[in-house]
């Protein structure tokens, strides 16, 4: 689990499977101590207030250059998975809207 924060800090090396739930808008910072061929994923829940956003690095890449809305929904989740190459974090899958009980 990563720590809630208006900026949210991945150590790569250690949590490359992780889940964050976000306490109010949030940036994801870049991730640490990153391997080139390297993939991580993350789990990010909206909590009982829901509509929480989250700011993306530019180190993050997502498709068409556009980084994705998140659901809104309270209690739900988005799953990303990405890998590094030796750059870039590219996106290499998604599923939203995850009801997680």
């Amino acid at each position: 689990t990563l720590t809630d924060g208006a900026t949210i800090n991945w150590d790569a090396s250690t949590q490359d499977v992780c889940k964050v739930t976000l306490g109010g808008n949030r940036t994801m910072a870049a991730p640490t101590n990153n391997t080139t061929g390297q993939f991580i994923s993350i789990l990010v829940i909206q909590d009982g207030t829901g509509s929480r956003t989250l700011t993306w690095n530019a180190v993050f890449e997502f498709k068409d250059d556009t980084a994705p809305t998140l659901t809104t929904t309270a209690s739900k989740g988005d799953v990303f998975v990405f890998r590094y190459n030796g750059s870039k974090w590219l996106e290499m899958g998604r599923n939203t809207n995850l009801t997680l009980s």
